[in-house]
């Protein structure tokens, strides 16, 4: 069963360690009714299943399954446990038939055996399968051991004409190396000149709307500066013409206050004469309270222009500030460009560095292929030397031996030198794929390759 139950146990009653007593421990347990839940457990449905479960790994004993399919996993799972367990029915003393299983909602309960029941089924279901599946792999290998007895004796003959044929492949395959390198070395040359051109190109259309931004921003900046040297003309003209204006009509106010007061003087001199005349003197003082009453309105004109003369100068002041910050701000933008020129240039270089540094990359990989190739050709002679050796040592065992079992491990230890330099072939390639270029080392390729590229002139000479 899969019941789970959690007791403190005692194992002995001396409280020593390492020491079972077990009538004692069986006590506890039945006294914690553990024993009885396990019994009532197994004496029903012991085992269980979910559904799923049941399906994945009984299914392959359903043969009389329906062209469409089940409803649901239950359904299936119910199909199968009638066709299989249908023979462990049992009648009860209540004459009703008994079935070896119950479906619940989610699970499968099993009596006693029937779970075992269907795992027999299934192993044998397997072997089956097992034998199916040995049969050509063990007929392809009997063939295969026939065929080597009956070609044997052309094996000798076959690898010099492997030989001749590779080498014929190797040179042709060196040729086209040999153009394919010169033609990429053209190709490299005029690659190199294409992608200046491009270059040069494509920086000239990036740069050139920056610097007619440039030119316009100094042109306006300077546009800015001679409005402020006008702005800054006029102002003083203004402010000049404001002090004439100011000394003129003081002059001309202190000039009308001295003909007043001569008039006034006058006027009094002929009051003292004329003390008599008191008609005149009424008109004299109604003509001085004209005068002064003249007088004050000057003034105020006078002072209402001085007032609008300051708003003028102020609103020219204020004018110069905000061109004064125009400026500013467009030098700033000015400066902005030139820190971004600088930083155009130090890119500029870090990709020539960055090209050079390639290329001496590109020089060491050259040499480095070259060495290999030198490796790989030394290699193929002991190679070829190799496979010579084991094809004549498994000819001389298939025809001096009268064993045939001693001949049939010969060919299968061939074989299996065989396979497994064929595999660390493999693991050597995919070794060489995720390393980086130029940090394979030539030793162990030694290593792996011999016995594979063995494996290799071996089963050509098959």
């Amino acid at each position: 069963t899969q019941s789970r139950y959690v007791r403190c146990v005692k194992p002995n009653t001396q409280k020593r360690k390492l020491v079972m007593e077990h009538i004692t421990t069986m006590e506890q347990l039945r006294c914690a009714g553990v024993v009885a839940a396990v019994l009532i457990s197994r004496s029903a449905y012991p085992s269980k299943l979910f559904h799923s479960e049941v399906v994945e790994r009984y299914g392959m004993l359903n043969e009389g399954k329906p062209k469409g399919g089940y409803p649901d996993v239950k359904s299936e799972c119910e199909d199968i446990c009638k066709k299989m367990l249908k023979h462990l029915e049992t009648t009860n003393k209540s004459g009703k038939t008994q079935s070896g299983f119950a479906m619940g909602k989610s699970r499968a309960y099993f009596r006693a055996g029937c779970l075992e029941y269907l795992e027999s089924e299934r192993s044998k279901i397997w072997d089956k399968w097992a034998v199916k599946i040995q049969k050509p792999a063990r007929g392809f290998i009997v063939r295969r051991r026939i065929m080597r007895e009956k070609y044997a004796k052309f094996a000798e003959a076959v690898i010099p004409v492997q030989s001749l044929f590779r080498l014929i492949l190797a040179k042709k395959k060196a040729a086209t190396a040999k153009k394919d390198k010169k033609r990429m070395k053209r190709m490299g040359k005029k690659s190199k000149k294409a992608a200046i051109r491009i270059q040069a190109t494509v920086r000239g259309f990036i740069q050139r709307p920056k610097y007619r931004a440039a030119l316009r921003r100094k042109k306006e900046e300077e546009d800015l500066a001679n409005q402020l040297v006008k702005m800054q003309d006029k102002l003083a003209q203004a402010e000049e013409q404001r002090k004439r204006d100011l000394e003129d009509a003081r002059f001309q106010f202190e000039q009308e206050m001295e003909e007043y007061k001569e008039k006034l003087e006058d006027q009094l001199r002929a009051e003292a004469e004329k003390q008599n005349k008191s008609a005149q003197q009424q008109t004299l003082i109604d003509e001085s309270g004209k005068i002064i009453e003249y007088l004050r309105k000057e003034n105020m004109k006078l002072r209402q222009q001085c007032e609008s003369m300051k708003r003028d100068y102020k609103s020219l002041k204020e004018n110069n500030a905000r061109l004064m910050e125009a400026n500013a701000s467009a030098s700033n933008s000015f400066n902005q460009l030139n820190e971004h020129a600088k930083g155009l240039n130090a890119t500029n270089a870090r990709l020539i560095k960055n090209v050079d540094t390639y290329k001496k990359q590109l020089v060491k990989m050259k040499e480095d292929l070259k060495n290999r190739q030198a490796f790989y050709l030394a290699e193929a002679h002991a190679r070829v030397a190799y496979q010579k050796t084991l094809a004549r040592i498994v000819a001389q065992v298939q025809d001096k031996s009268r064993d045939a079992q001693l001949v049939e491990d010969v060919v299968i230890w061939a074989l299996e030198c065989e396979a497994e330099a064929k595999s660390e072939r493999a693991a050597l390639e995919n070794a060489g794929q995720q390393a980086p270029p130029g940090g394979v080392s030539a030793a162990p390729a030694k290593k792996s390759n011999k016995p594979s590229d063995d494996s290799d002139s071996d089963s050509d000479s098959e």
